[in-house]
């Protein structure tokens, strides 16, 4: 019986979840915000030079970001904290990430 009550309470925590069906997403960096940072960046003492290199950085790490840094909800990271073969199984799934599909293809 707990198992039972184990899974509708999971399902329910998900479906309540705000990232629900969207449990992973790339960090998003926007012109707003690389724009407010240049407005702070306004007023402060720094020199030209540094403030340009700053702003360089920022827009560096924001272009990085978006294709190394994943939001995750937090039902999903505490499921994989919770989980080690959850987590195991991602992992192998993206190891193999396209292998499936070709290998299913010869098999027919």
């Amino acid at each position: 019986m707990g198992d039972i009550v184990d899974k509708v309470t999971a399902l329910v925590r998900c479906k309540e979840c705000h990232w629900y069906k969207n449990c992973l997403t790339p960090v998003q960096v926007n012109t707003e915000d690389i724009t407010q940072f240049r407005m702070v960046m306004q007023g402060t003492d720094l020199p030209e030079q540094a403030k340009s290199e700053l702003d360089q950085l920022v827009e560096n790490i924001a272009s990085m970001s978006q294709e190394m840094i994943l939001q995750s909800c937090p039902v999903f990271t505490q499921r994989l904290k919770e989980d080690a073969k959850l987590a195991g199984r991602v992992k192998e799934m993206m190891q193999n990430w396209g292998q499936e599909g070709e290998s299913d293809e010869l098999e027919r």
